[in-house]
């Protein structure tokens, strides 16, 4: 992945604010709207959803994700060249009360600190969503893996 590849992938995990989560649910296909956390490795995507959400169905250990981030799409943007990252892997369950999950909750708040009391309300949970691989494109035609080594190169 080139340099200016990487950049764009930085950019779409640490700038989006929500991430389209897609998952199974009942055997079908069901896709959610999401805010979202990196971790600090960007080794996954944190997110906090509600258990009354149809899509959280699908937010269980060991289920599969496939999550799409892109930049603005407005005005007379061409559809085509739009830059967007693809990720994909298992979905996991942190416990509730441990210091893994206050340590993503303390996380999700550095960027949503308004999401303060949701994150105290019953029907609410992490999910980790650790990247396993995924795609981006930047342009027609212009398209690259997103292996360990990005992840890796995107610590540096």
């Amino acid at each position: 992945m080139s340099p200016e590849q990487l950049a764009v992938v930085r950019q779409l995990i640490t700038e989006s604010r929500v991430v389209s989560l897609a998952l199974i649910v009942e055997d079908a296909p069901v896709i959610g709207l999401l805010p979202f956390v990196a971790t600090p490795d960007f080794r996954a995507l944190v997110v906090h959803a509600s258990s009354l959400a149809r899509h959280s169905k699908g937010l269980h250990d060991g289920a599969q994700f496939d999550a799409l981030l892109h930049e603005p799409v407005v005005g007379d943007v061409d559809p085509l060249r739009v830059k967007r990252l693809t990720l994909r892997g298992p979905v996991h369950v942190p416990e509730r009360g441990t210091p893994a999950h206050d340590a993503l909750r303390h996380l999700y708040l550095l960027k949503y600190p308004e999401a303060e009391l949701m994150t105290t309300l019953g029907d609410f949970a992490f999910y980790v969503l650790p990247i396993a691989g995924g795609r981006l494109v930047t342009d027609f035609g212009a398209a690259a893996n997103v292996t360990a080594d990005t992840l890796e190169a995107l610590r540096a």
